[in-house]
């Protein structure tokens, strides 16, 4: 329901939206069922692949890098993979920019969540409000100034609201959501929820929470990047994945108009049947694409063993290295395989003429070079990937 806003806030709006509590009464349709049936099921055949696969932590840390590139760029920045693995080549965090540090910060945060969540349990009961204020504070850690401060870990104190233009001379605010002072008692509300045995299907608790986190609009800035990964972790808390191996980010960013203009009709007229549709159906669809890369990288770690099972000990552990680390010096080489220069150069120098690594730059000195056919798996358009069906029958 809407409330009014006192006259002498100085605001340009006078209402704002206060959700009511989760869950809502609703009778699913056989159309949302059928959703649900088939999201289980792509989600279910995602985490069936990821178990079978030896040092999947390794093979498919790319995917995490391609969730956070897409979260980042439904934030409106244009950060790619690449940016980021280049970013950290060399270690060298002084020349970041803000945007790359931010998805780097998502990267990081995304880990630790996980780790922690594994560690306690993948329970609903672990989904906790202190989990969440740390999601919020490694996202916006660093890249921002003492006068753009987004109170990291802290609910807002003050009004927010989001704007349908960004033109200054044309603002049209589209939506409000409650009051600072409302925060704290309802996000606690909607963690009672999460943390309590539900009527509803897993995946559409999931739909449900992220649609309530995103209307409560908890933080000062970053809610976006929060509630997606709260949706990951839920999947993971629920049992739906064994670990956070998907992402819901690049669904929204191709949907990004019709994502704000079912989160608005649900709180306007309470369109849960299209909103729940619409969630689940990105979710069955991003499982599936997560599968069909997550069987490319596995198909190309294969080949990599199998091509170097009698090569020296320095291309075997830099090939694994490659997977966490696409791009790399000499030097990061040396640290990350913990042999010396020489030996990681010999290591490198094998795998440019074997095509597995290509340099990036003319230089002569600290040289960085690629792994063309892993970047061509992470960074491939959706549209050029096979089928998750005819990848697994390869």
């Amino acid at each position: 329901m809407y409330r009014p806003v006192r006259s002498d806030r100085g605001v340009p709006f006078g209402k704002f939206y206060k959700p009511d509590p989760l869950p809502p009464d609703l009778a699913l349709s056989d159309t949302v069922l059928k959703h649900v049936e088939r999201a289980a099921h792509a989600l279910g055949r995602l985490d069936g692949f990821r178990t079978q696969v030896d040092a999947a932590a390794t093979v498919f840390r790319p995917l995490l890098y391609k969730e956070a590139e897409q979260s980042s760029q439904v934030e409106g920045t244009q950060v790619t993979t690449t940016d980021m693995y280049r970013a950290t080549a060399a270690g060298d965090t002084a020349a970041r920019s803000r945007d790359v540090q931010e998805a780097l910060n998502y990267v990081e945060a995304l880990r630790e969540a996980s780790t922690r969540l594994l560690a306690e349990g993948r329970s609903r009961e672990n989904i906790t409000a202190d989990l969440i204020k740390d999601l919020h504070e490694t996202v916006m850690e660093t890249g921002y100034t003492d006068e753009d401060d987004p109170l990291p870990g802290q609910f807002r104190p003050d009004y927010a609201w989001i704007e349908e233009s960004n033109e200054p001379w044309k603002q049209s605010v589209r939506f409000v959501p409650p009051k600072a002072a409302m925060v704290e008692s309802m996000m606690a509300d909607l963690l009672s929820y999460v943390q309590s045995s539900s009527k509803y299907p897993a995946i559409v608790d999931v739909a449900l929470v992220h649609y309530q986190i995103e209307t409560i609009h908890p933080f000062t800035d970053g809610n976006g990047r929060v509630g997606r990964l709260v949706a990951l972790l839920l999947l993971v808390a629920c049992d739906l994945l064994t670990t956070p191996l998907f992402y819901m980010s690049a669904y929204i960013k191709e949907n990004r108009e019709e994502y704000t203009d079912r989160l608005l009709a649900v709180s306007e007229d309470g369109a849960w049947e299209e909103w729940l549709q619409f969630f689940i159906t990105g979710m069955r669809d991003q499982a599936e694409e997560v599968l069909s890369r997550a069987s490319l990288l596995h198909e190309l770690h294969e080949s990599y063993g199998a091509r170097y099972a009698s090569g020296p000990q320095s291309v075997q552990r830099l090939l694994e290295v490659l997977f966490e680390q696409p791009y790399l010096t000499v030097p990061t080489a040396a640290e990350r395989i913990d042999m010396s220069y020489p030996a990681a150069n010999s290591a490198v120098e094998q795998l440019v003429e074997d095509d597995v690594l290509s340099q990036v730059d003319t230089k002569e000195r600290n040289r960085e070079f690629v792994a063309t056919q892993i970047m061509d798996i992470v960074e491939r358009d959706a549209a050029d990937l096979p089928t998750p069906s005819s990848v697994l029958r390869s």
